[in-house]
């Protein structure tokens, strides 16, 4: 039983989570640093950027260049203006949702709202999170204890979906249950970071929901 739904964004609700590692695994090979998929994931998936930055530097040993950031972002925003679409089946999973839900993402709100007008979401997710509403990011679980106060729905009785390892932490620290989408991330490590169980796509979340 459920009384509610938090919705992480990027991978979850856009198909944008491989787009910007794609990206951003090019630029990092740039700078001598070639990684895998499966390292992109542990590494970058689900966290803010400017975690992410802290472990490029670290993986590096050395300050990332200046303008890195930016080229990152640059890509990534024409690439979003191309491409973005939402994940196959979530708008029609939406729509059969009946408690009350919300967006904790760890995006940032220029780049969310960007998003959710471009796939035509923008009104669906009235309530809604982002980095800049919190002080910690995920996997701290402010973002998720900031949306089910929102809701006014205490987080043991809330379903968070995510994606990420860091997402996953952090919902489960918000004392949420997750369950995981796997469609293009690691099983295993979802379920290590506190997923009570992962789904292939939107129409097996729906039954998992009863919808």
């Amino acid at each position: 039983m459920y009384e509610a739904i938090i919705f992480d964004c990027d991978g979850v609700i856009v198909d944008t989570e491989n787009m910007i590692n794609e990206i951003f695994q090019d630029e990092l090979a740039k700078l001598g640093l070639h990684l895998t998929h499966k390292e992109m994931d542990h590494y970058f998936s689900g966290y803010a950027a400017t975690e992410n930055l802290k472990t490029i530097a670290e993986l590096l040993k050395a300050p990332v260049p200046e303008g890195f950031s930016e080229a990152v972002q640059n890509r990534f925003k024409a690439a979003m203006k191309e491409n973005i679409t939402p994940i196959p089946g979530v708008v029609d999973l939406l729509k059969k949702i009946k408690h009350p839900f919300a967006m904790a993402t760890n995006s940032r709100t220029e780049s969310l709202k960007f998003k959710l007008t471009k796939i035509g979401l923008i009104d669906t997710f009235k309530v809604r999170f982002c980095v800049e509403d919190v002080e910690n990011p995920k996997p701290s679980p402010d973002l998720y204890l900031k949306a089910a106060e929102a809701l006014n729905i205490e987080p043991k009785h809330c379903i968070a979906i995510e994606d990420s390892v860091a997402g996953i932490t952090a919902a489960v620290s918000a004392g949420m249950t997750v369950y995981a989408y796997s469609a293009s991330m690691d099983k295993e490590a979802q379920l290590n970071a506190g997923a009570v169980l992962t789904f292939d796509s939107m129409e097996e979340l729906e039954t998992l929901l009863n919808l």
